[in-house]
């Protein structure tokens, strides 16, 4: 007691002083909602009750931007809110994570630490701006820029606003559960017919010759099988490894409604890695040489019903994927658009490389310069603005050899980083090992089919990226922990 009063306790007093300001606010937006219910001002109002409400609950609980996070990047709900004339909500939204993580943390004395692989991200960001200074469209390098920052601003979010073990699980399982949602609507279309229903731009359809080809809430088929793929690998371990049998169920329920998505996407690259994902999905989980003989022959045998049960389209696409053996039976193939089109994108982006070799022709503008080297190549007539279909001849074209080395080592530096946190926690918790391959093999499908597709979504790689970097904090403070306090790590994770 002092002075007849109880002691505040300085949490407490902040808590109070949070809600009493958010109430203020809040009733301020509700008065201007009323008063201009029928104007735009009402619909910004709301925006802003949203926001104000969500600042709050992030300074008090970081984890929870990570999770709204997963939610609306999978969900794509931002560019579906723009095509839509309402205010996009991704940017905002990340600042206003980002800022009330910093001043949480700025509150509570919490120290950012700094690992080699974000270093290499923001290296690669400063190297993607001094590209702007060399472009020939300046205004489209820095939308660009601008972008790429937005991204790195996810990462920087995501690692300082997962703490433990526990909420990045939970942010795992949000972003299947909403990819999953996202191929669910798909899937209703493909087994119904019902293409003209796109559920407000969340179900959205490319017509392809007689095929009708999922293209979710991004826009592209072969962008959602890219995007699919790789949350069928996080959903498929949870099916093969989780010891609870709901989360199982949730698993296995996933993975099958993901995979017929795919499927119907009639994207070749993500047919390409969906092998793979299977490939090292069964070399990770050792299995041995006898189980694997009779998995491909069931494979080899079930492989012509299949090729009946599966759509027409999407074996007819699969089949061109023979262009590339040297089949001389295959002259209509080899003579595909597609494969023409990437080819003479693809050999641009190297000759933009070999102009400008240092600091490339600037980030965003290889549609800007691809007509001028695609005239010297003669490969194909087509005089529209094209893209790389490709990531690392984009980034190689577009930011030069300072940008892909970056890049490289920021990957190379992630998949190290992600290997010791599976050594730091694998006896800490349950499938904490398998929790890390998954993500490890769902980063590895994402890589590989941007082989085939340009960086136009890169922030779910981003999303990826941030899932190891702060899966690496993690594990590293809780290890740090664990030599400081001489205490088991089972003991000191939980």
């Amino acid at each position: 007691m002092s002075n007849g009063f109880p002691r505040i306790d300085r949490k407490l007093y902040i808590n109070i002083v949070s809600f009493v300001a958010a109430m203020a606010l809040s009733l301020m937006l509700l008065v201007l909602l009323i008063g201009f219910r029928d104007s735009r001002i009402g619909l910004l109002a709301i925006g802003g009750m949203g926001g104000v409400a969500l600042g709050v609950t992030i300074f008090f609980y970081p984890e929870v931007g990570a999770y709204v996070l997963a939610v609306t990047v999978f969900s794509n709900v931002s560019s579906i809110f723009t095509d839509n004339g309402l205010p996009g909500i991704n940017k905002p939204l990340v600042l206003l994570t980002f800022v009330s993580i910093v001043a949480g943390r700025f509150v509570r004395r919490q120290p950012f630490r700094v690992q080699r692989t974000e270093w290499f991200l923001f290296a690669y960001t400063g190297v993607v701006l001094a590209s702007t200074f060399f472009a020939k469209d300046r205004a489209e390098a820095i939308d660009a820029f601008i972008t790429i920052v937005k991204d790195v601003l996810i990462v920087v979010t995501l690692v300082y606003a997962l703490q433990t073990p526990r909420q990045w699980k939970i942010t795992i399982w949000l972003m299947i559960a909403t990819t999953t949602a996202m191929a669910l609507l798909g899937s209703f279309q493909a087994l119904t017919g019902s293409f003209s229903q796109t559920f407000g731009g969340f179900a959205t359809i490319t017509p392809d010759v007689d095929q009708m080809r999922l293209s979710g809430p991004v826009g592209d088929p072969n962008f959602w099988g890219q995007i699919l793929d790789a949350v069928l690998a996080l959903a498929l371990y949870r099916f093969i490894t989780e010891k609870s049998f709901r989360q199982k169920l949730a698993g296995g329920i996933a993975t099958a409604i993901l995979l017929f998505a795919v499927v119907n996407t009639y994207s070749r690259g993500a047919f390409i890695a969906l092998a793979l994902i299977f490939l090292l999905t069964g070399i990770q989980r050792r299995i041995n040489l006898k189980k694997l003989v009779i998995i491909l022959a069931v494979v080899m045998l079930a492989l012509p019903v299949a090729m009946t049960v599966l759509p027409k389209g999407f074996t007819e696409r699969m089949q061109t994927l023979t262009a590339f053996t040297g089949n001389d039976k295959t002259p209509a193939v080899r003579q595909d658009a597609s494969f023409q089109g990437r080819t003479s994108e693809m050999l641009s982006g190297l000759l933009m490389f070999l102009d400008h070799p240092i600091l490339g022709v600037g980030v965003g503008n290889f549609e800007v310069n691809y007509q001028d080297y695609a005239r010297r190549l003669g490969l194909e007539f087509r005089t529209e603005i094209r893209q790389a279909h490709s990531l690392y001849v984009e980034i190689i074209a577009e930011t030069g050899i300072l940008g892909i080395s970056a890049f490289l080592a920021v990957l190379i530096s992630l998949f190290a980083r992600m290997k010791r946190s599976s050594r730091e926690l694998s006896d800490a918790h349950d499938n904490w090992l398998e929790w890390m391959a998954s993500l490890e093999i769902a980063t590895i499908s994402y890589l590989t089919t941007s082989i085939f597709l340009h960086g136009d979504f890169f922030r779910y790689l981003m999303f990826l990226v941030a899932m190891g970097i702060a899966a690496g904090h993690i594990s590293h403070k809780l290890w740090e922990k664990h030599t400081k306090e001489n205490r088991p790590i089972a003991a000191v994770a939980r």
